[in-house]
């Protein structure tokens, strides 16, 4: 379970002050100032805003949503949570639709790749992918996947379709080809990222974080991946 380590208070936008005029009354002579009491989610520091006042700090629920992984959204007339549901902001109405582009016909890298870039045009850097994403098939994470797994696997069926996968543990760096799917961990960190284009020095990658949005144009040196304790390679090309 993620915990906090800050004093409690939560405040959530200007939403105590529009909907309890009395209490904005009674707090028009409160003074708040930036606090700076470092927040930490499972061990990790985080960057939020906190607020000081009256000796507690107060956070906005949607911030604590998105560093823990919660929804929280407005739906025009009150706050809605969702526990069981990742961080979009959003409500359901308004989240993205799953569309993902048929997979290429002839599997090349060159079509791969141009079938994953035809998904920049939907998912731009820092736009929510539909999340959680229900896979074609059983990937190597199970069949939903939310975060980066759920991204890569995205990525991935757009490109394959309902192709069988294939493991490679430790992959020597010319195995690897667009639509691969690369997975590191050092024993804090976990991730997957889906490889765009590879030379003799890195690959370049499209990846989503724990805000299950996309990002585009991340970069991996072959010397730090191969130097991680967890490196494997997921692929559905035929051997």
């Amino acid at each position: 379970m993620k915990r906090f380590q800050f004093l409690t208070g939560f405040l959530c936008g200007a939403l105590l002050f529009c909907v309890f005029p009395t209490v904005a009354s009674a707090a028009s002579n409160i003074m708040a100032t930036i606090s700076n009491q470092a927040i930490y989610v499972d061990g990790q520091r985080v960057s939020l805003t906190a607020y000081q006042i009256g000796g507690n700090n107060y956070v906005k629920l949607r911030d604590i949503g998105e560093a823990v992984g919660f929804n929280v959204y407005w739906d025009g007339a009150s706050v809605q949570v969702e526990s069981d549901k990742p961080y979009t902001g959003l409500a359901p109405e308004s989240q993205p639709t799953q569309q993902v582009p048929a997979a290429p016909t002839e599997l090349t890298e060159e079509n791969v790749r141009t079938a994953i870039m035809a998904l920049r045009d939907i998912y731009p850097t820092n736009t929510p992918y539909p999340a959680p994403y229900r896979s074609t098939s059983s990937g190597p994470y199970g069949e939903v996947n939310s975060n980066c797994a759920g991204w890569a696997i995205l990525c991935s069926d757009t490109a394959f379709g309902d192709l069988p996968w294939r493991r490679v543990d430790r992959p020597r760096w010319e195995q690897i080809r667009a639509g691969d799917l690369i997975e590191y961990a050092d024993g804090t960190n976990h991730h997957v990222v889906v490889v765009l284009s590879r030379t003799s020095e890195y690959v370049s990658t499209t990846e989503s974080g724990t805000n299950n949005k996309a990002r585009w144009g991340g970069q991996y040196p072959q010397w730090w991946l191969e130097g991680q304790p967890t490196y494997i390679l997921y692929t559905r090309y035929p051997e």
